[in-house]
């Protein structure tokens, strides 16, 4: 009942915050979806959406890279990534970071499960990459 009411204590706040600023809706969402996921307080709330914003700012950066030079793009994509999983790691506390590696684990056995998938496939390398860049993207 308590996390509940903390959850949506926080989501009222994080409207809150959102209502005064002028936030893309894709960091929007992302946030919300961060906040809610692991239960981020109103501090917490503020530095998801400046981690997000960041994100997709950094990725609008490489989207030309996309079709120009794709080995690149995977490459700064999983910096990317990289780089907002450390941000989000520094904000998190003892219980939150449970919930982190709960997540990371169902994207590792995800990514597992699909790229052996592929090789069944006769999938190449690249071609199995690229594969799970877009899985990672949806």
């Amino acid at each position: 009942m308590k996390k509940i009411v903390f959850s949506i204590l926080s989501m009222f706040l994080a409207v809150g915050i959102f209502a005064q600023s002028a936030v893309d809706s894709k960091v929007r969402k992302a946030a919300d979806e961060m906040i809610e996921v692991y239960n981020l307080d109103e501090e917490q709330a503020v530095v998801a959406v400046e981690i997000q914003d960041r994100r997709f700012r950094n990725l609008a950066e490489i989207e030309s890279l996309a079709t120009t030079d794709k080995d690149m793009y995977r490459h700064k994509y999983k910096a990317i990534q990289q780089s907002t999983d450390a941000s989000l790691r520094r904000i998190l506390n003892e219980a939150q970071m449970v919930v982190y590696n709960e997540r990371k684990l169902e994207i590792r056995n995800k990514v597992a499960t699909k790229t052996a998938e592929l090789k069944e496939q006769g999938m190449s390398v690249t071609e199995i990459e690229d594969a799970l860049l877009e899985m990672e993207k949806n």
